[in-house]
């Protein structure tokens, strides 16, 4: 085989050392590292970074340190997962001290239970954040929602109490946002989730049998028609004529508190 004389001037005599052909020959005539570790006969540690160049680039510097203190690194690619710890520890990764241990194991040990009570640290600071941001939450919400209630109360205070009746069908005035929240369930309409309860110019009511809601309806404060009635699921029932014209019939007395 013959060999160009870049490639025999930077260190290779022939050995691939299990590594491509084309990968070792560009790494060699491109990376004055692999180079070095090539000529010095360190071919383990050029195996590593050239399978790992990203730690070559990062740690090349604490890698030369090392070695000018005569350190012996037994396990490369644990010593590069050592120092990415102290990276985030935020240790100074050209001091000795920090970075050629004596006790490796005991040192690597120490680094992961450090870098394991960092995280229990920020997950804890994370869940008292999520406590406090989930505490303002819930006062927004319930301060928002006292202001909707205050504010129900105002446009619709004067109907409460509003009952319109044929002696078998009653049709009363829904008097607070929670009962707006009821009928919408019990019905499976959106009443409540449409937010009727804000709109000034409507009036809801709930047409009943005894304690069963047999319709929903909908009046136009502007006219004093109704303008939707509809049983569970937005169908129509057997009342719902019979609905309609009790509360379009009754008009006045919805006229009566509105002028109270």
């Amino acid at each position: 085989m013959k060999i160009v004389p870049q490639l025999k001037r930077n260190g290779f005599k022939g050995d691939f050392h299990g590594i491509s052909p084309i990968r070792l020959f560009k790494s060699l005539l491109s990376d004055p590292r692999i180079e070095t570790l090539m000529k010095s006969g360190e071919i383990e540690d050029m195996r590593y970074f050239i399978s790992n160049p990203r730690n070559a680039d990062e740690l090349w510097t604490s890698y030369l340190i090392a070695k000018r203190h005569h350190y012996s690194i037994n396990n490369l690619s644990m010593w590069c997962d050592y120092l990415r710890m102290l990276q985030t520890l935020g240790q100074d990764l050209r001091n000795p001290k920090n970075i050629c241990p004596e006790d490796f194991i005991e040192a690597h040990d120490k680094a992961n239970r450090k870098i394991e009570a960092k995280r229990e640290r920020e997950r804890a600071a994370e869940r008292r954040r999520w406590e406090i941001e989930n505490r303002e939450r819930e006062q927004q919400r319930l301060l928002q929602e006292k202001k909707n209630e205050e504010d129900f109360i105002n446009l619709k205070s004067k109907f409460f109490g509003l009952i319109i009746t044929d002696e078998e069908i009653s049709v009363k005035v829904l008097e607070s946002i929670d009962e707006y929240y009821n009928e919408g369930k019990v019905q499976n309409i959106c009443v409540f989730g449409s937010g009727y309860y804000k709109k000034a110019d409507t009036l809801i009511l709930s047409a009943r049998i005894g304690d069963e809601i047999i319709e929903t309806v909908e009046v136009d404060l502007r006219t004093l028609k109704v303008v939707q009635c509809h049983g569970k699921h937005n169908q129509d029932t057997e009342y719902h004529d019979r609905i309609i014209n009790l509360v379009n019939s009754n008009a006045d007395k919805i006229r009566k508190r509105m002028t109270a």
